[in-house]
């Protein structure tokens, strides 16, 4: 494949297509890489490989930008070897998103925000959208979620220029209702929640409080100054207590009556309104009004139906569909309040999904959640992709194994034997055969006064030793690119074997004798210098690719724990059959 070059004519429409295709094609030979103007629509394109030439036609410089794209993916998926062939391509879904939380876990230094982007590129997607509780630093309430290292209206302009140049449109998720936790903790804003019987604040802005329109308004004035015109995502997901306290009828009011002002508000900015459907479409919970009254809402709104969990079909997708409502499906990349990705459930959802909606949703947000806070972004990629694939291609025939090989070949650079080692980091639950997926992860922060009790003990023993294997193993994996995103699965096979160990060598039952909490003084005191190296390793790598906001939470249920450990090793040293247990 050294015997191509890139053809100018490519350049001009462009100018990317050197740095993406030198790595692969090397770009100094005498064959060209050409580009033709061709009678195509939108994001269409075509590639014709011939023996003295490549030749990729295109209506504009998106589509051709794609054919670059797959032309680099067909180079790194058949070892640099192309055959003669045509691809003729095209979009099932105008609108291919993810949904980065950056708001409950990290925020992103500008340099990976710019690696994002352009990984977004490379798989086709055309939006990016941060989710913004309270790393927006609002002028107008500096308040605002000033313990978080938020970014300013001129560091998102410059991320959003920074999208334009790889054509990937950044369109926010800000939640004006739920979800307000963080700034809820804040003296001047507890005001603007609802607030129980009480009078504890709630994580629900109030929109019966009169300071809360004037305020939301502002704060759409430099929303919009950063982002631009169109789309405005304005969240509304899981606001439980809107109805809890003030009951189904008058709440479900309240709701309808701040989104349609919400909306009429976006419609003088020369925006339009996205929301979350859970209100009318729940996946849980006790907390929705009716699909109907989505109705209520104005004409034009954008409904996002989110449901995470893998079914065969999603009833609410039609019903919603049928109310002749604009519908954006949102599957969910599965790495929150986890340690991994479960690549194999985000590939059900999502395949669910697509084939629930049946062509009548033309726009798809994979989900990207950091509920936990301590669980890294990286670790959203490999649902990434399989989003990437399945809103390009809607009836796209691969099998989830045939995916998980071309995951890992295409962004990591890695061969069938390498990333079959690495399934169980993935897909751990499944080896613990726990039916809860984020049970086994609340395990790992307990404090050690507490006795074990799970049902998985004994699967626990065949995960710590499978873990085992993988560490070792994975000195030897060395990943072509991303290497920051590798890093993090290192990390996760560290907490996994770290919990699984925890399960099986500290004790399910009172201690009685000395020699037995002599025992398990010694294991407790392995398990403060495990979870120190843990601790080292995580701080490393969150580094690499993110600012401070958030660590200093990470840190503390890190030394907590190490401490807690350190503690009851001295109770344990010093145990006596008549003293209190701590806890």
């Amino acid at each position: 494949m050294c015997d191509f070059y890139v053809d100018k004519s490519l350049i001009e429409v462009f100018e990317g297509a050197t740095e993406i295709l030198k790595q692969e094609l090397g770009c100094k030979g005498e064959k060209p890489i050409v580009y033709e103007q061709g009678i195509f629509k939108g994001e269409e394109y075509k590639i014709v490989i011939e023996q003295s030439k490549i030749t990729i036609f295109a209506g504009n410089s998106v589509s051709a930008m794609y054919g670059v794209m797959t032309l680099s993916e067909l180079s790194v998926l058949n070892d640099n070897v192309l055959n003669l062939c045509e691809v003729h391509d095209y979009p099932d879904m105008e609108f291919r998103a993810i949904s980065d939380d950056i708001s409950r876990g990290q925020v992103p230094t500008f340099s990976n925000f710019k690696d994002t982007i352009k990984r977004l590129a490379r798989y086709k997607y055309n939006v990016y959208m941060p989710y913004i509780e309270d790393v927006f630093k609002f002028e107008c309430e500096p308040e605002w979620g000033k313990y978080s290292d938020g970014l300013t209206g001129e560091e998102w302009k410059s991320i959003c220029e920074y999208g334009k140049k790889h054509n990937v449109t950044v369109r926010p998720i800000v939640n004006l209702l739920g979800h307000y936790d963080k700034n809820t903790s804040l003296k001047k804003l507890q005001d603007l929640s609802i607030k129980r019987d009480d009078l504890t604040p709630t994580p629900v802005i109030n929109p019966l409080n009169p300071q809360v329109r004037p305020l939301i308004s502002k704060m759409l004035d430099e929303i919009v100054d950063a982002f631009g015109s169109g789309i405005i995502h304005g969240g509304g997901d899981e606001p439980c207590e809107i109805t809890e306290v003030y009951g189904k009828e008058k709440g479900s009011q309240m709701f309808i009556d701040h989104f349609t002002w919400i909306n009429e508000e976006l419609k003088k900015r020369n925006c339009s309104l996205m929301m979350y459907a859970d209100m009318f479409a729940p996946p849980w919970g006790d907390y929705s009004i009716g699909t109907e009254k989505a109705l209520l809402l104005p004409k034009g709104v954008d409904f996002v139906f989110w449901d995470y969990a893998a079914r065969e079909e999603y009833p609410y997708v039609k019903k919603l569909c049928d109310l002749g409502l604009e519908v954006t499906i949102s599957p969910g990349s599965w790495t929150w309040n986890r340690f991994s990705s479960h690549i194999k459930t985000v590939w059900d959802n999502t395949k669910g999904l697509i084939k629930t909606a049946n062509g009548r949703c033309k726009r798809m947000i994979m989900s990207n959640w950091g509920d936990g806070g301590d669980c890294p972004r990286e670790l959203a990629w490999p649902g990434v992709l399989v989003g990437s694939n399945f809103s390009w291609s809607n009836s796209s025939d691969y099998s989830f194994e045939q995916f998980y090989d071309i995951f890992h070949k295409s962004f990591f650079g890695l061969e069938k034997p390498q990333s079959s080692k690495l399934y169980d980091i993935y897909h751990y639950d499944d080896v613990l055969k726990a039916e809860d997926n984020f049970v086994f992860k609340a395990e790992m922060y307990k404090n050690p006064y507490e006795y074990i009790d799970v049902p998985y003990k004994e699967n626990a023993k065949v995960l710590v030793q499978k873990m085992q294997n993988i560490l070792v193993n994975i000195k030897n994996i060395n990943p072509k690119k991303n290497q920051e995103a590798f890093n993090t699965l290192i990390l996760a096979a560290m907490r996994i074997k770290f919990t699984a160990e925890k399960i099986v060598e500290l004790p399910s039952e009172i201690v009685i004798c000395k020699e037995d909490a002599l025992k398990y003084a010694e294991k407790t005191i392995y398990f403060s210098e495990q979870i120190e190296q843990i601790r080292k390793y995580h701080k490393k790598i969150w580094f690499e690719t993110n600012r401070y906001s958030e660590w200093d939470y990470v840190d503390m249920l890190y030394k907590n724990l190490r401490d807690s450990f350190n503690m009851y090793t001295r109770w344990l040293c010093t145990f006596k059959m008549n003293r209190k247990r701590l806890g």
